[in-house]
């Protein structure tokens, strides 16, 4: 995995046991390996799911880890080395190891990267992926918040827009930016948190307002319409964008009007800031 010797140049320390491979940032975490070695000796027995996340305690590090196993031979041979999907961009495990620790470097608001792992038998495909990061301790993600009798919507919404318009700041381009992957503090809602890092684009894109237009309407789309009126909702984000200068309108309300009620995949969403272009289904 000759492509990934840049992060790991940022993971010094590295522990192995068995076919599991853990570089990580500093060599106080690595009693880490113990618990996630006990994880994946009860999922092979097939206890646990496949997929797994969670937060994990060694003796003293306390970590957010996120795995999947990589199912299918393609996957397993692009993700060891280094190709994309014919569709262009890398298997999910990949991009958010490349997007989250890229993000952190830029000072975006994201739980540090504290490591990856895989698992691999000697130069036969990895098997596996590992995410490490810090836990967020005392965060809620915004689906949950949204569901609580006490919650008011527009301070939600208002920290949620100024996470928005830091990630712009930073050149961090979140396309799958709902409440689920909105992190906060219930003390400080000004102070949120953005996860699951994937599907983005690093650096300023093209046509960022066409972007925008995307963000503002996809997180509409996806549980916060039940919870405001359209229009409520729709001047508040106006007003928002007087924080952007040099913003196209045009551009902007042409995305924002129409993925506010209709799904885009995510090609779609990535050929969007890439081009301008918007293509529906149906």
């Amino acid at each position: 995995m000759r492509y990934l010797k840049p992060y790991k140049q940022d993971f010094p320390h590295t522990v192995v046991s068995g076919d599991l491979t853990l570089h990580l940032d500093d060599d106080g975490a690595t009693d880490i390996l113990k618990p996630i070695s006990a994880l994946l000796a009860q999922r092979d027995s097939g206890e646990l799911r496949r997929s797994i996340s969670g937060c994990m305690s060694g003796a003293t590090s306390r970590f957010f880890v996120k795995t999947v196993e990589l199912e299918s031979l393609p996957s397993r041979l692009r993700v060891t080395l280094g190709m994309q999907r014919r569709i262009g961009g890398y298997d999910w495990p990949i991009a958010e190891l490349i997007n989250s620790a890229s993000a952190w470097r830029q000072g975006a608001p994201v739980p540090q990267l504290r490591g990856f792992g895989y698992r691999r038998i000697g130069v036969r495909p990895v098997r596996e992926l590992f995410l490490i990061s810090d836990m967020l301790d005392g965060y809620v993600d915004g689906k949950f918040w949204l569901s609580q009798p006490q919650m008011q919507i527009e301070p939600f919404l208002q920290g949620a827009f100024a996470l928005i318009r830091e990630l712009h700041e930073k050149h961090v381009c979140h396309l799958d930016l709902w409440a689920g992957n909105i992190m906060l503090d219930p003390q400080r809602l000004d102070a949120m948190k953005v996860v699951d890092l994937e599907n983005c684009y690093i650096g300023h894109p093209p046509y960022w307002s066409e972007a925008l237009g995307f963000q503002f309407a996809f997180l509409f789309l996806r549980l916060v319409q039940e919870h405001i009126d359209e229009a409520r909702y729709d001047h508040l984000v106006y007003a928002a964008l007087d924080q952007y200068p040099g913003i196209d309108r045009v551009g902007f309300e042409r995305v924002y009007s129409l993925c506010k009620h209709q799904q885009i995949s995510r090609k779609k969403r990535r050929d969007l800031l890439l081009t301008g272009n918007l293509q529906l289904r149906g």
